[in-house]
């Protein structure tokens, strides 16, 4: 269809034409934006050091970037990711204990559960949680917390080891 002449764009030759040609210009001065950040930065780190740099590429900035990241990593000696480790080794730890505490629970007040199994069950449980204890151990990671964990847990209404209940520990 014309009219006076013009033709009318789809919406695919609309977006081909002038939608992604916009778009694309946007994300390189976002790009280009961020690399000017960065490029003011390492210079002004380099002129701290005495380092003089009249001029940067693009790939000069991304190189001394990630080579700079990479030194604060090496310097930093890796603590972070460490330090998230050993958390989620402690939130499966909590979450262990007190899903077996859980289950404790639920085999000392439901009528009818054969208590072998219950005593096996609560046993694997137990040696499951020793082994992880024995784990962090040997990864020299302090197995203290541990400890504290299952004396809270007692102290905060477990059974206690004289009666006749399975238990995680």
């Amino acid at each position: 269809m014309a009219v006076d002449g013009q033709k009318f764009m789809t919406k695919t030759q609309h977006y081909r034409k002038v939608t992604k040609p916009l778009l694309e210009r946007k994300r390189r001065a976002r790009m280009n934006l961020y690399l000017e950040e960065l490029k003011e930065l390492i210079v002004d780190t380099m002129e701290e050091q005495g380092e003089h740099i009249n001029k940067l590429e693009k790939a000069d900035i991304l190189e001394m970037t990630v080579t700079y990241l990479r030194n604060q990593q090496k310097a930093d000696g890796y603590a972070q990711p460490l330090a998230k480790k050993t958390l989620n080794v402690e939130k499966f730890r909590e979450g262990y204990t007190q899903a077996a505490y859980e289950v404790s629970k639920i085999f000392s007040s439901v009528p009818g559960i054969d208590r072998g199994f219950g005593t096996r069950l609560m046993k694997h449980l137990g040696y499951q949680l020793k082994d992880l204890k024995q784990h962090l151990f040997t990864n020299g990671t302090s197995g203290q917390p541990l400890v504290r964990d299952l004396e809270n847990h007692h102290q905060n209404g477990l059974p206690s080891k004289d009666e006749d209940v399975w238990r995680p520990w």
